[in-house]
């Protein structure tokens, strides 16, 4: 029986008014009825405050309050947090509809998941979703983060337990300037692993104006690598010494898995230690490991239109 394990959502906002209500909706509209919904304002001149008195009914808590950056605020919230799942959205970015329950039905089907990332959208400066990442490339794990292949686990889509926040330290790495996500992410690889959905959770917005994850691209990579540095030297000797072979093994094998050669799809996933992916089965109507993509062209049988896939069990 389904039950609805509280999820808390943090967003972040600092005179973000343009876009912070189609965000603030994007949380509210899914209608979840266990939501701990927070948002911390730093301070915001631009109408922000306005916007989220409109919707106060709906928050757990809300402040505006001069502070150190977007993540110190994260922390803020985080720690105002008692849910069972966490997330957080930044204020320019949206939630599809119903994402939440979605989220709570694959915890709960799979308790070996801790971790979850749906499929990578993104926005319009004008809010329409474009769908220009897909799979196999969002399907990720550490020693794809080892190897330095981290280009990028989607924090707008991504949903973990808890535990595992408890595990990692409880704390989001305010000595990072732009790359806090990314830390975080590796820091979570010490403990669990990612796993992904093909199901659409959110996405993220691309604005025409002054962007920091565009405007500073390079320095976040710097950030990135250095992360990436400090997680290498940490591993047991006998990992550190595979990591070169893992390395020659990503370039040669990588090509033919994201364009998605059969068998080179089944192995670079084993290599690499690649969860399964977590899809929908439109004939049980329910969650599945089971494979439902429909990658092949169809056919025609007596004039009825057939794909191979429809002939699995």
């Amino acid at each position: 029986m389904l039950t609805y394990p509280k999820i808390s959502i943090i967003t972040v906002n600092l005179n973000n008014g343009p876009f912070l209500e189609e965000a603030i909706l994007s949380v509210i509209e899914q209608q979840y009825p266990n939501l701990e919904y927070i948002i911390i304002d730093g301070g915001s001149t631009d109408g922000s405050l306005e916007i989220i008195k409109r919707y106060e009914a709906h928050l757990t808590y809300w402040e505006s309050v001069a502070d150190k950056g977007q993540y110190y605020a994260l922390q803020k919230g985080f720690d105002k947090s008692t849910g069972d799942i966490l997330a957080w959205i930044n204020s320019d970015d949206k939630y599809l509809p119903k994402s939440f329950f979605a989220v709570a039905e694959i915890f709960q089907k799979f308790p070996e998941v801790q971790w979850l990332m749906g499929q990578t959208k993104e926005y319009t400066q004008r809010g329409v979703l474009v769908g220009q990442i897909g799979l196999p490339w969002s399907r990720w794990s550490k020693l794809r983060y080892y190897t330095n292949d981290f280009q990028f686990i989607q924090q707008e889509s991504s949903f973990w337990t808890r535990s595992l926040w408890e595990k990692a330290g409880a704390y989001i790495d305010t000595d990072q300037k732009l790359a806090a996500d990314m830390e975080l992410w590796a820091r979570f690889f010490r403990f669990e692993k990612l796993y992904t959905t093909t199901l659409e959770l959110s996405g993220f917005r691309h604005r025409q104006d002054f962007q920091r994850s565009k405007a500073f691209r390079e320095l976040y990579l710097d950030e990135c690598k250095n992360v990436i540095k400090r997680e290498r030297q940490q591993l047991p000797f006998r990992v550190k010494a595979k990591l070169p072979l893992y390395t020659i093994l990503r370039w040669c094998a990588g090509p033919f898995f994201f364009f998605d050669i059969p068998v080179i799809n089944k192995i670079y996933p084993w290599i690499f230690k690649i969860p399964r992916l977590i899809q929908y089965d439109f004939q049980v109507h329910d969650y599945t490991y089971k494979d439902r993509l429909a990658k092949q062209p169809s056919f025609f049988v007596r004039g009825k239109q057939v794909h191979r896939k429809m002939l699995k069990s």
